[in-house]
């Protein structure tokens, strides 16, 4: 068995590895990303995924589920949990006439979980907080006007989530956030025109800390069913980090020449993040059924933020950049029998569907977005650890004004490992 243990954990040190070769992957393009700190991620791991991102009062000990930080003490106290995920994205979008379609691939995640004692567990991990990544340009008379954005905020977590009681847990996430947003403008003249070309670029360099707390508590009603109320809230805070602005005037070869402008602020005091609360409930019948409702609210409306076409640090242009954001999610997980011999009775069937009123207000208009999603779990390795599949739709559109719409299906593959690394075999 010693040979088996450390090939098991070579394994998983090989997954880490090609995890951090591969962080960085592409974004996701959408021309809403330029638009605060991007598009947000909710968090969501390859079983929510298919769930519509349900997780706050969803009650299943074999799911790493950092969406509510008090799940984690839930656990087998022998199980070490392990889940990786990656997803490719398939965007196509409308204004007026003009139609695009993008493909990209995405990291995902990468989480880990295990006992530190009987009533306590931990959790670390990394996952994207944002993304930013879009590119458009049109004619202007003397040449023609480009803006591209790229980067993002990426978060490393540490959790730690306590039984307090037979059915009631705590726990909290400390995060570290991390991460560049580039926006670049350029104005490219046409060679019959004397007008030098130029670029303004502003970068935000993100190196922070924010906190997460959960609680958790299931209420049995009989011995095949129960009910879980989820609670998980994120206090308000000042951003730490830098805002470079550096504006550039180019030679004809497109070689950058002169620093025109150039100024530098802290974040802190200018950009804002802003509280955060959701609220779960869930309900289990046994290991066959979990269905699960989310309701997630953020106040961004009160947020400082200094939008990158702004250089002035004034009281009016910190304010009313933002609305507040909320989404509803529903999603169900069936399996027909856990310890069936029949392979399909043991594969999980996922569901679920959501609706958000994002952060993001542009020109005036709010962004809204409605999904629905569907995912299955296939049972591997004796059945403990599962592949995790699911398809997302997606509808992103502008309210009042939705001149510019759009659609996209995100495949998302994820797996989970669930070992017993706490427990040791012998052989009499």
């Amino acid at each position: 068995m010693q040979f088996y243990d450390t090939m098991l954990k070579n394994r998983y040190i090989s997954i880490i590895i090609i995890l951090f070769v591969t962080t960085f992957f592409a974004k996701a393009q959408t021309p809403f990303s330029m638009y605060g700190l991007g598009t947000l991620d909710d968090f969501s791991l390859g079983i929510n995924s298919g769930m519509g991102g349900v997780g706050y009062g969803i009650n299943n000990k074999m799911q790493i589920n950092p969406k509510n930080p008090a799940s984690y003490a839930a656990m087998d106290s022998l199980t070490f949990l392990f889940d990786i995920g990656m997803s490719v994205e398939v965007d196509w979008r409308k204004e007026g006439k003009l139609k695009e379609t993008q493909t990209t691939a995405n990291f995902d995640y990468a989480v880990a979980q295990f006992p530190i004692g009987k009533h306590l567990a931990a959790s670390l991990g990394i996952v994207p907080f944002s993304r930013v990544n879009y590119e458009y340009g049109k004619k202007i008379p003397f040449g023609e006007y480009s803006n591209y954005g790229e980067g993002g905020i990426h978060q490393v977590y540490l959790g730690l989530a306590a039984k307090l009681h037979k059915n009631l847990f705590i726990g909290a996430n400390v995060s570290y956030l991390f991460g560049n947003i580039t926006h670049s403008s350029t104005i490219m003249p046409s060679s019959q025109y004397n007008v030098v070309a130029m670029i303004a670029q502003t970068k935000m360099h993100i190196t922070d800390f924010k906190v997460d707390f959960g609680v958790r508590y299931t209420q049995p009603i009989n011995d095949n069913h129960s009910i879980t109320l989820g609670a998980v809230y994120s206090p308000k805070k000042k951003m730490l980090g830098q805002r470079y602005y550096d504006l550039y005037q180019l030679e004809t070869s497109g070689e950058t020449s002169l620093t025109v402008e150039s100024d530098t602020i802290s974040l802190k005091g200018a950009y804002d993040m802003a509280e955060s609360y959701g609220v779960g409930l869930g309900y289990n019948w046994g290991e066959k059924l979990i269905v699960g409702v989310d309701f997630t609210y953020q106040p961004w409306k009160n947020a400082n933020y200094l939008p990158f076409w702004k250089k002035n640090y004034t009281e009016e242009t910190l304010k009313n950049n933002f609305n507040n954001r909320y989404r509803i999610s529903v999603g169900a997980e069936y399996k027909n029998e856990l310890y069936s011999l029949k392979y399909v009775d043991r594969i999980r069937f996922r569901a679920g569907a959501y609706y958000e009123k994002s952060y993001m207000k542009i020109q005036g208009n709010g962004l809204y977005e409605a999904g629905a999603t569907v995912g299955m779990g296939f049972p591997i390795m004796r059945d403990k650890s599962l592949v995790n599949v699911s398809v997302q739709y997606f509808n992103r559109k502008l309210k009042p004004d939705a001149k510019l719409v759009e659609n996209g299906l995100i495949f998302s593959v994820g797996i989970s490992f669930n070992e017993f690394w706490f427990f040791k075999n012998r052989i009499e």
